[in-house]
């Protein structure tokens, strides 16, 4: 079958012309090639400059600093002189304790000091509640006059129990302790310091220990080792607690555990003198009414009597 004409013949929209010309590109853009050695070179350039600049900037600050860096090296300098100084401080700090921790392990014995002590002290005591402990430390104390005078204040009806004065012979090279005791109606003793102001002393503990750091022989806390001071302290306690113990059975409790603090020993500590610990728990027990000792407790406390005790 062959092929046939078409049967409508159309015109051409569009008329193409006979020869197509090429177009010139918008942009022209160089050789790459032959742009990049000098692109090269410029980066290079400003590259040194710009390094060069911020030398000369930081050269600059380096001869002429700003106000708030120059504070800023003296407060620096500020904190590591103080530094320097707590170092010093902390090392001078440590050798004390070296020391006084070598100490400990030994018995340090302090001189009896060449200034005489003179105070005066007022004592206000309960007629039930006598403060022995004075009568004990005038037998005791053979570097120490203490000079007891006694009054009655006018709100105590209540009558004295026996408390018998030493006859002191009274030596101008002894410290003295001057004590005008009243006897008033008080629930607990009280020392009134000559001079001082404030609030008293409570306790016959607190005046014992006052007048052992009043007196430098006398000073337990100077005198003895670390240990042997603690123990001390914790037997004053004992005997404060047992100064206020109204039933029995607490009162007994703390006697127990004096006893087992005394041991097999003859006195508080092992030594061959008495301590104030010895004065306080032996005052303490005087003024109990029967009270029912250990036997080791008993010994001990027929012993204090023969000491402090001087009819």
């Amino acid at each position: 079958m062959s092929c046939g004409t078409t049967m409508y013949a159309l015109k051409p929209i569009v008329l193409m012309p006979g020869e197509v010309y090429e177009l010139k590109s918008m942009y022209i853009m160089k050789n790459i090639i032959e742009v990049q050695p000098k692109l090269s070179n410029r980066t290079s350039h400003e590259s040194s400059k710009i390094v060069s600049d911020i030398t000369e900037q930081v050269i600059k600050f380096l001869k002429s600093p700003l106000p708030e860096v120059v504070e800023l090296e003296l407060r620096q300098e500020k904190i590591l002189s103080q530094l320097a100084e707590l170092k010093k401080q902390v090392s001078s700090l440590s050798g004390i304790l070296r020391n006084s921790t070598r100490s400990n392990t030994t018995h340090v014995t302090v001189p009896r000091s060449k200034e005489k002590v003179h105070t005066d002290l007022v004592v206000n005591a309960n007629p039930a509640k006598p403060p022995f402990s004075l009568l004990a430390l005038q037998n005791i104390w053979n570097d120490t006059d203490i000079c007891v005078s006694c009054h009655t204040h006018s709100n105590s009806t209540s009558p004295v129990r026996e408390f018998p004065l030493s006859a002191q012979n009274f030596n101008s090279e002894n410290h003295t302790v001057e004590v005008s005791l009243i006897w008033k109606k008080v629930t607990d003793l009280e020392v009134v310091i000559s001079g001082a102001r404030g609030t008293p002393l409570l306790g016959e503990v607190s005046l014992l220990r006052y007048l052992s750091r009043l007196i430098a022989s006398h000073n337990y806390e100077s005198r003895e080792s670390g240990d042997d001071a603690s123990k001390i302290d914790s037997l004053l306690d004992l005997c404060h607690e047992l100064s206020f113990q109204k039933s029995p059975k607490h009162a007994n409790s703390v006697l127990a555990a004096l006893a087992g603090k005394l041991g097999n020993g003859k006195w508080l500590l092992p030594r061959s003198l008495p301590s104030i610990a010895d004065v306080a728990a032996w005052s303490a027990i005087k003024r109990l009414d029967n009270p029912n000792l250990p036997g080791n407790l008993t010994s001990w406390f027929n012993r204090c009597d023969n000491v402090f005790w001087h009819k």
